[in-house]
């Protein structure tokens, strides 16, 4: 269902002809809060920048909505949380002491040192990662995440979600209308339907999935050798 479609609908159901521009923002608002209810494959991504000599702190795209991944050249950094690594410092997280006893490729770090060297691990910041160690040269970074969908601006605009699951767009774009026109018996209405279509999309998915799942059947490649003549009651 395209985006012309999806703002008549919504309008029909709000029976207001008056809020056009407002439509259009709720339609891409709750597009946007549906992409965080389940993680679609077409809003995976990914995205490259270069890192600075001595710099560890980096914003994360502005579409970031999470599962982040992070890549040096072929290397996939490993993850540490907040709280692990700043258990694992010095001082506070504005310091810039290395942290205590990480292994990294090329050594196994001390906190008395200001390791730079390329990174092996990122630690996730909110919308920014650091790197550690702290880069000492041009590195190509390679985030790879979900992604915010991209707002519709004209009338031809479709994606995805709208297609299968327009349901759950026009509900989510009523509900916020009633919500702004103060039309209790439309928010309550709308509320349970919104609830009801995003229930129906998860299972749809979770079943879409389990169905493009291919089956492989075990060979005995599958098994060691003292095993498979276990099943086949071959004795040695």
């Amino acid at each position: 269902m395209n985006f012309t479609t999806l703002q008549s609908r919504v309008t029909e159901y709000l029976d207001r002809t008056d809020i056009a521009v407002k439509v259009a923002s709720w339609i891409n608002d709750t597009r946007k809060d549906i992409s965080l209810k389940y993680n679609f494959n077409y809003l995976y991504t990914e995205t490259t920048f270069t890192t600075s000599a001595n710099t560890a702190t980096y914003n994360l795209p502005t579409d970031y909505l999470g599962h982040l991944t992070v890549w040096v050249q072929h290397k996939k950094l490993a993850r540490l949380l907040p709280r692990e690594a700043d258990e694992l410092t010095q001082t506070d997280t504005d310091a810039t002491d290395a942290l205590l006893y990480l292994p990294t490729e090329n050594a196994l770090t001390d906190a008395s040192e200001d390791i730079t060297d390329a990174p092996d691990y990122y630690i996730d910041r909110g919308m920014q990662i650091q790197l550690y160690p702290t880069p000492d040269d041009d590195y190509t970074i390679t985030l790879k995440y979900y992604a915010q969908p991209t707002d519709f601006t004209v009338g031809a605009d479709y994606d995805y979600i709208s297609t299968f699951h327009f349901e759950a767009v026009i509900f989510g774009a009523a509900l916020r209308g009633a919500i702004f026109l103060d039309d209790e018996q439309k928010k309550m209405n709308f509320a349970a339907a919104y609830s009801s279509a995003l229930g129906e999309m998860v299972k749809r998915e979770k079943d879409t999935k389990l169905t493009d799942q291919h089956i492989r059947m075990k060979s005995y490649k599958d098994y060691d050798l003292s095993t498979f003549n276990r099943l086949l009651k071959i004795r040695t």
